[in-house]
């Protein structure tokens, strides 16, 4: 069962689940964290078994087995997420806000977020910014690839999912009045013009010709004007993932929707950062060039048809030229604030080459000083 469909029983605001790192897992606290979930099942052991890349934090699946007869919504896997191993992306999750986000995203606002996202069991947080989520395992759906990217249809199906989340919280001054939310001062958030200049000076004494000229020269050319480019946006505005991309995606070889994880650096910005952010690096430049525009004009239906009004296409376009940035700052950024992996430095290098040529193709420059 997915978060699409609401169950009753599963009650994230009831007694808290104790926090504890995946080596500390036991078949009790599974048991309770089910429990607190709605499932009343005995485990009597389980198996463990590491999933995802782990860049900000730790992601484990769980097999399951029960003592006696199990009940029919008894999951035989389940997925946990915990804090980061490593004290840098650690630090980073906590200082940042990344895990509060996440956490919070479950508690308050998965079930009206229309989108379909997995089930959680338990969503802890402490005052420490020490958590614990369990969700539900939609295997056999599988995690995308961002540096393979994925198909046109995958897209359209994405850009759908993404569609009734904006509009879900269009310009919802209630949810941006909550305590708990991230409104950035400016256009994005967490990416301080004091952090990109330092982690592009890095980026530059780290990765010597990794980059070519023009894609350095668009890169210099944001960071220079960083400051201009992040100040405040008017409306609308709305809740948004913020790091929507295949890696946060599951897919179904069957077919089906869209699933969409990791919630941690979402918040409520500027309209036009998801879509801007997604078709940057969902594919190759020459496939992005000949799709990008159906694939805008299908998001902007959709906006339409769940309610959204006031927004005409010309208005999206200017959004989308502005956010092809925000991609630059995530991944120039990453570069320091996350444990260096040989496949991470990879994908930030497609990252930044894919909202490079983004902001090229569709004039983003000039909307930027010299």
């Amino acid at each position: 069962m997915s978060q699409e469909f609401t169950k009753d029983c599963v009650n994230l605001m009831s007694a808290p689940i104790e926090i504890l790192a995946p080596e500390a897992v036991t078949a009790d606290w599974l048991m309770g964290a089910l429990g607190h979930g709605g499932v009343d099942a005995k485990v009597a052991s389980f198996e463990i078994e590491t999933v995802g890349t782990g860049q900000l934090g730790e992601t484990r699946r769980f097999h399951l087995q029960y003592a006696g007869t199990a009940p029919p919504d008894a999951p035989k896997t389940v997925v946990g997420k915990f804090p980061s191993a490593n004290p840098v992306a650690c630090q980073s999750g906590k200082s940042m806000g990344f895990y509060r986000a996440e956490v919070m995203f479950y508690r308050e606002l998965a079930a009206r977020a229309k989108l379909r996202v997995p089930l959680a069991y338990v969503a802890e947080l402490d005052s420490d910014n020490n958590f614990v989520l369990l969700f539900e395992d939609l295997a056999p759906a599988r995690a995308g690839d961002q540096i393979s990217g994925c198909t046109v249809d995958q897209a359209r199906s994405a850009l759908s999912e993404v569609a009734m989340l904006h509009a879900a919280f269009w310009n919802d001054i209630e949810l941006m009045n909550q305590p708990w939310v991230y409104v950035p001062e400016g256009a994005q958030g967490f990416y301080t013009t004091d952090l990109i200049e330092e982690s592009w000076a890095y980026f530059q004494r780290t990765y010597v010709g990794w980059l070519t000229p023009e894609v350095t020269e668009v890169c210099d050319r944001f960071v220079r004007n960083h400051a201009y480019w992040n100040r405040p946006r008017n409306f609308p505005k709305c809740f948004a993932h913020c790091d929507f991309r295949p890696d946060n995606m599951l897919y179904s070889d069957t077919g089906g929707r869209v699933a969409t994880v990791d919630w941690q650096t979402s918040n409520f910005l500027g309209s036009g950062m998801d879509l801007a952010y997604f078709l940057g690096g969902a594919f190759d430049r020459d496939t992005r060039r000949a799709h990008e525009r159906p694939l805008i004009e299908g998001y902007h239906r959709e906006l339409t048809a769940y309610g959204v009004k006031d927004y005409s296409f010309d208005h999206l376009m200017n959004d989308y030229r502005h956010y092809s940035f925000a991609v630059l700052a995530v991944a120039i950024a990453a570069t320091v604030i996350v444990k260096r992996t040989e496949r991470g430095d990879r994908l930030f290098m497609h990252m930044i080459n894919g909202g490079a040529h983004q902001a090229l193709d569709n004039h983003a420059l000039d909307l930027l000083p010299p």
